[in-house]
């Protein structure tokens, strides 16, 4: 049962939502996610800190970048249907998607 709490109370910040909406389009440094949500990059690292807590994502080393994406596991895939079925005409989300799609690392000051 905490699991499952843990798992809710992660999902339950709007930008922690929407983070892990974007890494469900492809995995992303913190930077790429900062230039989506500009908000300050200690915030999206606290917000990411918690989702991998809650065991929603995953981290790897990319040269000199961190690189973030979804767990590989039944939560975070279940989760991610629920939301894609329950989100799919978010406006926000929606905009968030198609600056994920435009933004790149290196194009980025990191």
């Amino acid at each position: 049962m905490r699991e499952v709490a843990t798992l809710f109370k992660s999902l339950g910040d709007e930008n922690r939502l929407r983070i892990f909406m974007m890494l469900a389009e492809r995995p992303m440094c913190v930077c790429e996610i900062n230039a989506v949500l500009n908000v300050a990059l200690s915030t999206i690292s606290a917000h990411l800190k918690n989702l991998k807590y809650a065991r929603l994502i995953e981290d790897s080393k990319d040269g000199r970048w961190v690189v973030y994406r979804l767990a590989e596991n039944d939560f975070a895939e279940e989760i991610l249907k629920l939301l894609k079925s329950k989100l799919a005409d978010d406006e926000i989300l929606k905009s968030d998607i198609q600056k994920v799609r435009r933004i790149s690392r290196e194009d980025l000051v990191c």
